[in-house]
């Protein structure tokens, strides 16, 4: 290709997919938005495409820009690096880490984050809490639930299982009596969570296989808040027991069919080609799967 684009360009077309806008842009690059907009332009015109669907509140990615896109961020992180290397040893553990979790297992993170933040003082942890199957353009790091080969081009790595069952409140199961077979269960109100954090799981796991319908009274992608209502007594809620241990052993919540209904979670690390990874990328992903009991149950089914 005769006319290669030049460097500023493309670091200014990763900024703009990475910040969703062309002013987060020019205020990360210290850049006028009238100089990213026309880098911007020539970039796309070198190409002879367009990269980039622009509307006056968000830019998102044509299909071409989202091919360019894998190849161009990894020549500025290449770049990056490249820079790096001739002020600094290779190995220092320093930079950003963009971290993706699931918003109920968040909080429970804080203190396998704090002792990294302790360790690495020179890394920025950026961590956003969404139950959405996010974009890993955005991400150097994702925790995901179920299967681990999704995305062939992204690598995953189990971290730890987490048990999810049925649970209720006693005063719920005195009132609307316990159902003693799967099928009992279409009888009763259920607190279900969603799916992805995208639609209610109206279909609940049977631990042998299969599902069974469930009448959903109740649904939320916050399991902390599916807890909640199922102590207040309003229905019967699917959940990772990890998270409602003290209410297990002081019984404001006790099992459901717990040998029939439920399923084993399994919480992986997804990221990246390992030879994209940053020294601060690489040290956290070993520093939360070199001991698992760091990373709490997932908060989400």
């Amino acid at each position: 290709m005769d006319d290669l684009p030049e460097t500023a360009e493309l670091l200014v077309f990763v900024a703009v997919v990475e910040g969703r806008s062309l002013s987060k842009a020019a205020k990360d690059l210290g850049l006028p938005r009238s100089t990213v907009g026309r880098r911007l332009q020539r970039l796309e015109e070198r190409l002879g495409v367009r990269l980039l669907k622009r509307s006056t509140r968000k830019q998102s990615l044509t299909d071409a820009g989202t091919e360019f896109f894998q190849h161009a961020r990894g020549a500025v992180e290449s770049l990056t690096r490249a820079r790096a290397a001739l002020t600094q040893p290779s190995d220092r553990v320093q930079g950003r880490v963009r971290l993706s979790v699931p918003t109920g297992m968040a909080a429970s993170l804080g203190g396998a984050l704090a002792a990294f933040a302790a360790l690495h003082p020179a890394v920025l942890l950026e961590v956003d809490a969404s139950n959405q199957h996010v974009d890993m353009s955005h991400f150097d790091v994702a925790f995901r639930a179920g299967s681990s080969n999704e995305e062939p081009n992204l690598i995953s790595r189990k971290v730890r299982t987490s048990p999810v069952r049925a649970v209720a409140s006693p005063e719920y199961l005195q009132r609307a009596g316990t159902p003693r077979k799967v099928a009992d269960l279409r009888k009763h109100d259920c607190l279900t969570p969603f799916v992805r954090g995208e639609s209610p799981r109206r279909q609940w796991p049977r631990l042998r296989g299969a599902s069974v319908p469930v009448r959903a009274r109740f649904a939320s992608n916050d399991m902390y808040l599916l807890a909640s209502m199922a102590r207040a007594g309003l229905g019967i809620a699917l959940m990772p027991l990890t998270l409602i241990e003290v209410e297990l052993r002081a019984r404001t919540l006790v099992t459901v069919l717990p040998k029939q209904i439920g399923m084993e979670a399994t919480i992986h690390l997804v990221f990246r080609d390992r030879e994209l990874m940053t020294p601060a990328v690489r040290s956290l992903i070993e520093h939360l799967a070199r001991d698992s009991s760091r990373v709490p149950q997932l908060g989400v089914v």
